[in-house]
């Protein structure tokens, strides 16, 4: 197959795996899950969750049923749970295959316990709770207990009970602490219990990792791919976080051209004097956005602004006349001895690492790297 651009996403598997074992380590009492959500936060959910499954990873999560049934593929006898809703007309393949899902109320589970008279079989359950996040999950103390009721069928397996911080990744502990209160009520309604109980995700398993409590859960997602969820937890001191993900390239084009020369669509930029221009081949169908425009990318040591706007394809940098064809680009992360931090990347463009991530478009390729090797 024949891939002749040089944009492409580096991905350090020897640092997602060191990022795994440091989140895991914060507490004794609790199991790191790895979040392979998303594609992995666009970084390719089948090659992570297979190394860290051939690591000694045995605990994942997902998005939807599609998302763990490739992943199952390959990674049979790891606990994989569904977080989104899933249409209980499929619940069979989830059977098939013991991937557990999440129950978001009670009129889904009765439709679930319906469609499994006719299947053999258990299925693995996480009940989720609201307590204040206000996206999926039950919080009236009626239907939760007809729930309870519910989940003593012969065909459900009661795998689980979560909830989620909104704002645990915020400036103080207030809503959290409001969560958790209303969490530990809701717990109390249950008379089945579950194996496992978890809350937390990156930001709470770093700010709670010393906490007393009886969950043994957490949901490790973007600290997993070398990135704070906010400068507040990276101000708690609690861990070092090693980058996973550099996006780079190589230039293509460099030319000289004269003071007044208009560079790019909308012709946005006019040089204020004779000015060396390179050409990058990464644009806006990559995920590179046009609100990217401004920023300094690393050019072969150089910082170098990216001017004009940011085309479909390609992208134009103003530098100086040492930079040539072919040399090296980090646009973020780190190669070659050049850093350029994603989240100072996400916050000019007023975003977050995980949007940029995901953003990245499946025509640039995932290259991935272990003892400085390509696999």
């Amino acid at each position: 197959m024949i891939n002749d651009r040089p944009t492409h996403l580096r991905i350090n598997l020897d640092a997602l795996l060191s990022n795994y074992n440091k989140l895991n380590s914060l507490s004794d009492k609790k199991i790191g899950l790895a979040i392979v959500k998303a594609n992995a936060y666009g970084l390719g959910a089948k090659s992570i969750s297979e190394f860290l499954y051939k690591s000694g990873v045995r605990y994942f999560a997902v998005a939807t049923l599609e998302e763990a049934l490739e992943i199952k593929e390959n990674i049979k006898d790891s606990l994989v749970l569904v977080l989104g809703v899933v249409n209980p007309k499929n619940i069979k393949y989830a059977v098939e295959n013991n991937i557990s899902l999440t129950c978001p109320s009670k009129s889904w589970l009765e439709n679930v316990i319906e469609e499994l008279k006719n299947l053999d079989g258990k299925l693995r359950i996480h009940v989720k709770l609201e307590t204040g996040m206000n996206r999926i999950g039950i919080f009236d103390k009626k239907e939760i207990m007809e729930v309870d009721e519910l989940l003593g069928s012969e065909k459900i397996e009661f795998e689980g009970i979560f909830s989620h911080y909104s704002n645990a990744d915020g400036d103080d502990e207030e809503y959290d602490a409001y969560q958790t209160t209303n969490f530990e009520k809701l717990l109390k309604l249950f008379t089945n219990k579950p194996q496992y109980i978890h809350i937390e995700n990156s930001a709470g398993a770093v700010r709670y990792s010393q906490r007393e409590d009886n969950y043994n859960l957490s949901r490790l997602g973007i600290a997993l791919y070398g990135c704070y969820p906010s400068e507040n937890i990276e101000k708690l001191g609690k861990i070092s976080l090693e980058t996973v993900t550099s996006l780079v390239s190589k230039v293509t084009h460099v030319k000289k051209i004269p003071k007044g020369a208009k560079v790019g669509y909308g012709a946005t930029y006019e040089t204020k004097e004779d000015e060396y221009i390179a050409t990058i081949p990464i644009g806006y169908a990559d995920g590179l956005l046009r609100r990217a425009q401004g920023f300094e990318i690393n050019v072969a040591g150089e910082k170098c602004k990216i001017v004009g706007r940011v085309c479909m394809d390609q992208l134009m940098v103003k530098c100086t006349e040492k930079i040539k064809v072919g040399d090296d680009v980090v646009i973020f992360g780190e190669y070659n001895n050049q850093i350029i931090s994603v989240d100072d990347f996400a916050a000019y463009q007023n975003t977050i690492s995980y949007e940029i991530f995901c953003c990245i478009n499946p025509r640039v390729p995932r290259k991935y790297y272990t003892n400085n090797m390509e696999i």
